[in-house]
């Protein structure tokens, strides 16, 4: 199978580990399927069974192991060492012919045989965030003016729009990996007051309470160990998570299409909302 294994640390400093069998060959790489699931359960006094208690899944252990082949084995070896440091931050970008993935983690352990028939090794990445995303993010619109002004002008003297008038305030938003939280954009053309996003599949919503102010950006970050509200206002960023409104949930994408309603208390028209998503897998 084709694939392309590239580890990247906090520098941008990278090692292409499949590049050519003449620097690294990796041989094996363990840790892409699911990681494991905790489950736990509680008897019942007297009865048969258990309740379940809580369930999640586990950090992720990615274990590579390669072979130097070649000449300068030793700087191959020592370049290895700057990208791949114990304890310190890595990247693992990860590529067949059908994805195209990253995730991030801390290297555990770089071993390294030196005095063999060949050269071999094996690193070991703990990733605390069990997802793979893609390298790539999906974007959604929502906005009752969108532009419509395009080049080149028309030659008769027809009417031509500059701009589209939209009837609805309807987003929708296809997840092609597994659930998984998403990054909300709300920008202020002009004043506006509490806009609310609706999951129109399963009702869930999320309200920002208050007005906001032209050019004010409210982003949103509903993904799990990373959660937040923050209000951009004339450059300045200022958390603002109190201001959500007490049954608000934090959405989140299932699999396949998703559709949201956008509302506000006051003047829906001069907010516009994109809706940024980055497919994320459990196994690749």
């Amino acid at each position: 199978m084709f694939f392309q294994l590239i580890i990247e640390n906090a520098g941008g400093e990278q090692i292409d580990l499949t590049t050519t069998a003449n620097k690294y060959m990796v041989s094996e790489i363990d840790g892409l399927y699911p990681p494991n699931g905790t489950i736990s359960t509680s008897t019942y006094a007297g009865m048969d069974g258990s309740y379940l208690n809580n369930a999640f899944i586990e950090k992720r252990n990615i274990v590579i192991s390669f072979e130097m082949r070649g000449v300068n084995i030793e700087n191959r070896r020592h370049a290895l060492y700057r990208v791949v440091k114990p304890s310190r931050y890595i990247k693992v970008l990860y590529k067949t012919a059908k994805i195209d993935v990253y995730t991030e983690g801390y290297v555990e352990t770089c071993a390294v045989n030196n005095f063999g028939g060949k050269v071999s090794g094996q690193i070991s990445i703990i990733c605390p965030d069990p997802y793979f995303y893609s390298t790539s993010a999906v974007h959604a619109y929502y906005s009752q003016i969108a532009g419509a002004f395009i080049f080149p002008f028309p030659l008769s003297d027809e009417p031509f729009p500059l701009g589209v008038y939209s009837t609805t305030d309807n987003i929708t938003l296809r997840n092609d990996g597994d659930e998984t939280g998403f990054i909300i954009q709300i920008e202020a053309l002009d004043v506006a007051r509490t806009p609310t996003i609706y999951n129109a599949d399963t009702g869930e919503y999320l309200q920002i309470k208050g007005d906001l102010e032209k050019g004010d950006v409210i982003t949103i970050t509903t993904k799990t160990g990373n959660k937040t509200v923050t209000l951009t206002r004339n450059g300045v960023d200022s958390n603002i998570i109190n201001r959500l409104v007490a049954g608000s949930t934090w959405l989140t994408l299932s699999q396949g299409v998703n559709h949201f309603h956008v509302t506000a208390v006051r003047n829906v028209k001069n907010i516009r909302v994109t809706l940024i998503h980055t497919n994320s897998y459990l196994g690749v």
